[in-house]
């Protein structure tokens, strides 16, 4: 897939689950690739700062005008910023950002700034440790941070009746994944079913409703966070304001 595509469609919320494990890759392993998302990406953040209310809409309606049939006529804004206009004129001229995000959260980067992998608190590996068993298997994926190996071997234990828990690890490795809808599924199942993992699983539950741009469920979701848990309290209060 086209490298500038991909970068488009982060910033305008629309990844695939198969875009987001490229794009995963791509920032992993292409530095070039790294580099301009970074750069986007702080840049993205300094226009934010600067626009105002009025200029908004004049990106709105420029959007529109580059969008419409007759692409010939000028644009005849005047910006009193000149920096800031060139900034933002590369970034629609490169198709890289989509104007509508300034016009509300950057759900993609809520999500990336919030996320954080959770340990693995259930099953003690032992490194000196040969044996192997499906717990371990599944706990050491998990661990080294090979998710697929991981979703699959939780599964497995899910189907055995295996250690308890086992859906809440395997929620967070479809998150990893970049596979929202499975997670989500599960960590619903962990609210209702698994009293230790209930706060936790309530709070990467938000941030997958976030990482869909979901903002209804996301917003649900996080004041409960604030309402009912302690845990990640003041990072739910904190993204309710930016999602208000």
């Amino acid at each position: 897939m086209d490298k500038e595509l991909l970068l488009y469609n982060y910033f305008a919320n629309q990844l695939t689950e198969d875009e987001q494990l490229l794009f995963d890759e791509l920032l992993e392993n292409d530095l070039d690739f790294k580099a301009q998302f970074e750069f986007e990406k702080d840049l993205k953040r300094v226009i934010k700062e600067y626009v105002n209310e009025d200029l908004k809409e004049k990106l709105v309606g420029y959007e529109r005008e580059i969008r419409g049939k007759d692409k010939s006529k000028p644009s005849k804004w005047r910006f009193k910023n000149w920096s800031i206009a060139a900034s933002i004129a590369l970034l629609i001229g490169l198709g890289w950002i989509g104007i509508k995000s300034f016009s509300g959260p950057d759900y993609n980067e809520l999500y990336q700034d919030n996320f954080e992998g959770y340990p693995n608190t259930v099953y003690t590996i032992s490194r000196a440790d040969g044996d192997s068993t499906k717990e371990r298997d599944a706990f050491a994926a998990y661990e080294a941070g090979d998710y697929e190996k991981a979703v699959a071997a939780f599964q497995e234990l899910r189907s055995t009746g295996g250690i308890s828990h086992v859906d809440f690890y395997q929620a967070l490795s479809y998150l990893q994944l970049g596979k929202n809808t499975q997670a989500i599924d599960l960590l619903k199942n962990v609210m209702l079913n698994d009293e230790v993992f209930r706060a936790e699983a309530n709070w990467y539950l938000a941030l997958a409703y976030l990482k869909d741009s979901d903002k209804i469920n996301a917003v649900a979701a996080l004041k409960r966070q604030v309402q009912d848990f302690e845990y990640n309290k003041e990072k739910a209060e904190a993204l309710l304001r930016e999602l208000d």
